[in-house]
């Protein structure tokens, strides 16, 4: 059956898919480690900037911020050091400095499940009983990774729920090359382009795909659920703002629910974007300049299991220090090559985008970095 066509609009708008709830900042410079390191370090050191992130009298925002920078100040030095190791021992550093980062970013919620306590990982590992990366899999038990995912999907995950590694490996989309040369899976990412369609009377949120979505899944239940698929018009790289120059395959999506316009004629953007995050659950915060968000489908195809990308990047540095640690023979660089090769990009490729992750937490808004000649023709 074909598809059937876009509704018509007579104007449109290109705004950053952020999380209506929580807003965005824009940078008109591309995302690097010295200005993710910077924009950190201010939270640990500008006492006005620190402070903010926590409600209440001055007293108890002075007491929080204490414990705020010093977890801010140990995962600085250790994130400046990994930088410096050039392979996959760096994955030990990179998961300190993440771990003290998430303390940090729970500090305003959950301030007394922390200060003073003894604060586990949230998830468990035995490298003893290892086999395969392939045959691995996370153990949510109590403490950080747990307190995570409840802030940044907003759902609990339940303790003594497995997580298999090669799944979580799937869900990071800059290392989607190394993954299928180790034979762990192709990755589940897609990414996303998105536009505001207007017409006389209301506006709507238009999805542009790159990339398949499995078919059947709760991820395409849930999409549709919200959006429904249309015809990709001739022209749709000018009004998504994409260079001609592309050759993916790209579907389009609309939702089914329009927003009406402001009393004055004007795009409730929020409104709209409202909209768009009814599909929340699967959405992800990019950390590359050529998408607008990504689409993180559920772990499973059958049960919805909300995986996004900084929450596997989290997890997967977990796994990774732990094996470090514990057994180094797993990235033999003879033995296993391939694995060598994966967890060598894990520590190159993913410690930006944890950046980025993080300063979104810390700052309670979504980041988007832009190049300097972004806005320029």
């Amino acid at each position: 059956m074909p598809l059937p066509s876009a509704r018509p609009y007579t104007n449109w708008v290109l705004p950053p898919l952020y999380d209506p709830s929580k807003g965005f900042h824009a940078w008109s410079e591309s995302a690097s480690f010295p200005l993710l390191l910077e924009s950190l370090r201010r939270h640990a050191e500008i006492k006005t900037v620190g402070r903010s992130r926590f409600p209440g009298p001055l007293s108890r925002q002075n007491s929080l911020w204490k414990d705020y920078r010093n977890f801010l100040r140990q995962a600085l030095s250790n994130f400046e050091a990994a930088i410096t190791v050039p392979n996959r021992s760096a994955c030990l550093l990179y998961y300190y400095a993440m771990l003290n980062f998430a303390k940090a970013e729970l500090l305003s919620t959950i301030p007394s499940s922390i200060i003073g306590q003894r604060v586990g990982h949230g998830l468990s590992f035995s490298p003893s009983r290892a086999k395969s990366v392939a045959g691995d899999h996370l153990t949510v038990v109590p403490g950080v990774f747990p307190w995570l995912y409840e802030a940044r999907t907003g759902q609990k995950i339940a303790i003594g729920t497995k997580i298999p590694v090669k799944r979580l490996l799937t869900q990071i989309p800059e290392i989607s090359t190394q993954v299928t040369d180790a034979e762990m899976g192709e990755c589940q990412i897609s990414a996303l382009h998105h536009m505001i369609a207007i017409d006389q009377k209301d506006s709507w949120s238009s999805l542009l795909i790159e990339g398949a979505i499995a078919s059947p899944s709760v991820t395409e239940k849930l999409l549709l659920r919200h959006f429904r698929e249309v015809t990709v018009p001739n022209n749709w790289r000018d009004h998504f703002a994409i260079s001609r120059r592309s050759l993916t395959h790209v579907r389009l999506f609309e939702s089914i629910a329009t927003f009406p316009k402001t009393t004055t004629g004007g795009v409730d953007v929020n409104g709209t974007l409202d909209l768009t995050y009814k599909i929340g659950d699967i959405l992800g915060a990019r950390t590359s300049e050529h998408m607008d968000a990504i689409l993180c489908p559920s772990l499973y195809k059958t049960k919805m299991f909300s995986m996004p990308a900084s929450l596997a990047r989290y997890a997967v540095s977990y796994y990774a220090s732990s094996l470090v640690r514990y057994k180094p023979s797993v990235f033999d660089s003879q033995i296993s090559p391939e694995q060598a090769y994966m967890f060598d990009a894990i520590a190159r490729e993913c410690a930006l985008p944890m950046l980025i992750d993080t300063l979104s937490g810390l700052e309670g808004e979504d980041q988007f970095f832009f190049d300097a000649g972004t806005f320029r023709n």
